[in-house]
């Protein structure tokens, strides 16, 4: 899990405008619901059961390689940091939503500070989340 690797990181559910790497957050993704190209999470999304939202891993360049490490195993399945594998064990979130399900993950990709300032390194993964009902 995450909360078990080998480095401390930021985690929080919200975006974060000024993150101490390597940190991971959430916010909805652009476009939140898709247009239907017919598969079945899509789907969910344009009936209004569901949402797009994206996970983001970021790390600073200051140590290129070792921060790349990082990124590979919040990427690796099979490592105890695994990102999807942290999700997947608890699907509802701590129970605030009733599934998740993985619709995407990127490649390594720049990822700008919110202010136009630093660039860091990143790795985004799009989620389609059910909210719970009340």
């Amino acid at each position: 899990m995450v909360a078990e690797a080998d480095w401390p990181i930021q985690v929080e559910p919200t975006m974060i405008l000024n993150p101490t790497p390597p940190a991971i957050d959430m916010y909805p993704a652009d476009p939140a619901t898709s247009p239907d190209s017919g598969n079945f999470a899509d789907t969910y999304a344009d009936m209004g059961e569901g949402f797009w939202v994206n996970v983001r891993a970021r790390v600073a360049p200051n140590d290129n390689v070792a921060n790349q490490e990082v990124l590979l195993d919040l990427l690796d399945p099979a490592h105890d940091a695994s990102l999807v594998q942290a999700l997947y064990d608890d699907p509802t979130l701590g129970g605030h939503v009733t599934d998740l399900t993985l619709g995407s993950c990127s490649g390594f990709q720049p990822a700008p500070r919110w202010d136009g300032g630093m660039v860091y390194l990143g790795v985004l993964w799009r989620f389609l989340v059910i909210p719970a009902r009340s």
